[in-house]
C-alpha cells in the first residue's frame, strides 16, 4: 500500500500504519493462546507437492509471535520518524520490504509444514537482504548485502539437509 502513496510522507504513513495495524491484528490470536485459549490453526489447500499451507499458533509460537509483532510495531513507529529513510519510491519500497519481513517472520514461527517453513524463510531472507542493501549506492551496503545473502543461504542449505535427515 505504501507503494501507491509514494509521494511525500504518505508512503511512510501508509507503510508504518499498515505495519502497526497488521501487528496489532496478529497479536490478538497470539495473546489469546498465551492466556490459555486453545491453539489457533489454519489449513488451506496448496498445490505444491509434499506441501500444505498449514499454520498453527500454539503456546511456543504465540510467545515468539508476541515478540515479533510487538517489536515490529515499535520499529515501525520509530522508523516512521527516523531520518526520512527516503521519500518517494525508495521509502515506499523499504516499507514494502519491512512489512514482508514481518509477515515472513510470523509465517516462519507458525508454519506446520517444512516446505511452507522454507518458503517463508526464503521470503524473510530476501526481504531483509533488500533492507540491508537499501542504500545500494554505498559500497559497504552492497558488500554487507552480499555477505548476508551468502550466510543466509548457507544456513538455508543446512536447514534443508536437516529436514531431509528428519524425513529419512
Amino acid at each position: 500500500m505504501s507503494w501507491i502513496f509514494s509521494r511525500g510522507g504518505a508512503g511512510t504513513r501508509a507503510g508504518a500504519g499498515g505495519a502497526v495495524v497488521g501487528c496489532a491484528l496478529g497479536l490478538v490470536p497470539a495473546v489469546r493462546v498465551l492466556l490459555g485459549h486453545p491453539s489457533e490453526s489454519l489449513r488451506l489447500p496448496w498445490s505444491l507437492p509434499l506441501a500444505s499451507f498449514s499454520l498453527e499458533i500454539d503456546a511456543l509460537s504465540a510467545f515468539f509471535l508476541t515478540a515479533i509483532y510487538g517489536l515490529s510495531a515499535l520499529a515501525a513507529v520509530y522508523g516512521a520518524g527516523y531520518g526520512r529513510v527516503g521519500a518517494g519510491r525508495r521509502g515506499a519500497a523499504a516499507w514494502l520490504a519491512f512489512n514482508l519481513l514481518v509477515a515472513s517472520m510470523a509465517l516462519v514461527v507458525a508454519a506446520r509444514n517444512g516446505v511452507l517453513f522454507l518458503a517463508a524463510w526464503e521470503m524473510m531472507t530476501i526481504a531483509s537482504w533488500f533492507l540491508v542493501t537499501l542504500r545500494h549506492d554505498r559500497a559497504e551496503a552492497r558488500r554487507a548485502g552480499r555477505l548476508y545473502l551468502v550466510a543466509a543461504h548457507v544456513g538455508t542449505a543446512f536447514l534443508l539437509v536437516f529436514f531431509l535427515g528428519l524425513a529419512g
